[in-house]
């Protein structure tokens, strides 16, 4: 298989019926972009194995399902947060993830996820902005679990605390930072950490790879047409970014601030080429 393939395989994937798409498979073809030859089956029973050994069940208390949980992947397998190079894009592939234990919080999750849904754990993720979380769904109520910080148990004052942290005193905490991020939503945000990785590293051909394949997911994002003129626009594909900020300002509303700055990039395009 080849590069072109990998991301056609990917974008094919995605567009199947929701119920169709599984995270764990997804963030594998992901990973095929960069690892073109990647074995899914082999990659899959890894988790699998994972899976067998983690002691848990829906009839065990939850508590106890999350210590057991918690003792293999970060005491037998040693999973941990990746401190010293967390912009690395290796974080955001899974297979890069099982083989070096190490991760950000939204793959950590995504493995933690993987082998507690092998175990029947109604275990989730949860989008939380600047750092993904996960929740043990019970009838009682739910668990907020931190993957990163080797599973511990979160309150919702430590959840504030980590907002604040992150974005600042004035942050407000809505309810709403702790529903249950969907597939799409989490490969979504997989995608832009990639993005923004390779952004860093002024690699656009692969932040280009990025877009579309979010694209792919969500075809009417305007954030990511935007962000796709602008690659191209590096790129120097000009009649590319061209079609893209005319297809940008058709769909944003009047008052988008951003339409200003749109429309100075094709004027900058259009003198270019006069």
């Amino acid at each position: 298989m080849n590069y072109q393939d990998a991301i056609r395989e990917f974008n094919g994937y995605v567009a199947r019926p929701l119920e169709e798409v599984r995270l764990d498979e997804a963030a594998l073809l992901l990973a095929r972009t960069e690892y073109p030859s990647l074995d899914l089956s082999a990659q899959l029973a890894r988790l699998d194995a994972l899976a067998a050994r983690a002691e848990c069940n829906p009839g065990l208390d939850p508590h106890a399902n999350i210590a057991n949980l918690n003792r293999l992947l970060f005491e037998e397998e040693n999973f941990a947060g990746n401190d010293d190079e967390y912009d690395d894009p290796r974080n955001s592939y899974l297979n890069d993830v099982l083989d070096r234990k190490m991760g950000i919080p939204i793959t950590l999750s995504l493995v933690y996820q993987e082998v507690a849904r092998r175990c029947g754990l109604p275990i989730v993720g949860v989008g939380f902005p600047g750092h993904f979380l996960a929740k043990y769904l019970t009838p009682a109520g739910e668990i907020l679990l931190d993957p990163y910080h080797r599973g511990i148990v979160v309150s919702l004052e430590e959840c504030e605390e980590k907002l604040k942290t992150q974005f600042g005193e004035e942050a407000e905490f809505r309810p709403s930072y702790l529903a249950a991020t969907s597939t799409k939503q989490t490969l979504s945000r997989m995608l832009n950490n990639l993005k923004g990785a390779f952004f860093r590293r002024k690699d656009f051909g692969r932040v280009l790879t990025m877009i579309e394949m979010a694209v792919a997911i969500d075809p009417a994002s305007r954030q990511e047409i935007h962000d796709r003129a602008m690659i191209y626009f590096l790129l120097r594909r000009y009649a590319k970014a061209m079609a893209d900020l005319r297809a940008y300002i058709s769909i944003s509303p009047a008052d988008d601030p951003q339409i200003r700055d749109v429309r100075s990039m094709m004027h900058r395009i259009q003198a270019m080429h006069n």
